[in-house]
């Protein structure tokens, strides 16, 4: 009889952890930006959904791989009708982030072209940087820009091609400024980073227009500032509802960025400190849409 009633206890107690496990949610798809799938499913605006609980990170990683984009900049934004907010789920997002791995702290160099082509070669990854920064690149060689050669980053824009000087006389420029600034018909425009198509880098002789690609050897990359990505997700909107900002939290340290990293950066001693001062930054985001 004892033994009868543990295997019911015990089988109880497996019932409920399973039902756990399996609890889904419902959310709605309330846009699409491109062509985004789940489960090989093309999703379109109204379908429903019965997922876990996306503000789990662990949940999100799961579906989030689940997720099929047709390009790099397509988006999917779920509305969490019972908890009234939003989650916003880019394409971008899904790819591992890292920076531009340099030795130096403080002021930044790059001594090599060793160096230079590692630092701007992320592979599937992309390059995600903390602040907008100065490298002084002494002892560059084949990639050397000084006097009348101009580092160039290039990108489409719309269906145009723009390009911006990204480096000279030794100095590379890693601003928003820099690399997406100057656009629009006044020229006052910056774009968001996050949102921005691949670069390419050439090396361009202003004296007499050569131009010298600098692939193979570096790839087309993304790169972004982080500034840029906790704007995209802080600015999202539906029906005056917006997505949770611990989710924001989770959705940057899941993928795109590091603790470490952080401490890294900034000289921070503890993970705690560089949690809290990723969540004050997103919180300062918030404001600014408010």
């Amino acid at each position: 009889m004892k033994t009868t009633l543990y295997r019911l206890f015990f089988l109880f107690i497996a019932l409920s952890l399973h039902g756990l496990v399996i609890a889904q949610l419902p959310y709605e798809v309330v846009m699409v930006r491109g062509k985004v799938s789940y489960k090989g499913q093309e999703l379109k605006r109204g379908d429903r959904l019965e997922l876990p609980d996306l503000d789990v990170a662990s949940n999100m990683q799961e579906e989030a791989g689940q997720l099929d984009f047709g390009a790099d900049q397509d988006f999917l934004q779920l509305l969490d009708a019972s908890r009234r907010k939003i989650v916003v789920i880019p394409a971008q997002a899904v790819k591992p982030g890292r920076d531009l791995m340099l030795a130096t702290r403080g002021v930044k160099y790059i001594r090599s072209d060793f160096e230079f082509q590692r630092a701007f070669s992320p592979g599937e990854s992309a390059l995600v940087l903390l602040t907008e920064d100065t490298v002084l690149c002494r002892g560059l060689e084949q990639y050397r820009f000084s006097g009348p050669i101009q580092l160039v980053a290039q990108y489409d824009l719309e269906g145009e091609t723009c390009q911006q000087v990204l480096g000279q006389n030794d100095t590379l420029f890693l601003t928003r400024s820099h690399l997406f600034g100057g656009i629009g018909p006044d020229g006052n425009e910056t774009l968001n980073s996050f949102e921005m198509n691949e670069i390419r880098l050439f090396l361009v002789d202003v004296t007499n227009g050569e131009v010298t690609p600098l692939e193979p050897d570096i790839a087309p990359f993304r790169l972004y500032f982080l500034d840029d990505i906790i704007a995209f997700f802080a600015s999202a909107r539906f029906e005056g509802l917006v997505m949770d900002k611990d989710a924001v939290y989770q959705m940057l340290v899941s993928n795109l960025i590091t603790l470490r990293q952080i401490q890294q950066a900034f000289g921070i001693f503890t993970p705690e400190e560089a949690r809290e001062w990723l969540k004050e930054k997103i919180e300062k985001a918030y404001l600014q849409y408010d």
